[in-house]
């Protein structure tokens, strides 16, 4: 079993259900918060590749 994350807002797990690109960047930033160090490194650059892609 994985570590279980409450969602910022009770709306989340309906909106990613209707948006992939929302659910690829709430789980990127969940990285961010809770990876460990590599993890959280890996999931940060990715955010930022994404972000800055035009």
């Amino acid at each position: 079993m994985g570590q279980a994350v409450d969602p910022l807002f009770k709306s989340v797990p309906q909106a990613i259900q209707k948006d992939d690109r929302l659910y690829e960047y709430l789980a990127l930033i969940d990285g961010v918060r809770l990876g460990h160090q590599r993890e959280a490194g890996l999931a940060a650059e990715r955010l930022s590749e994404r972000l800055l892609r035009k």
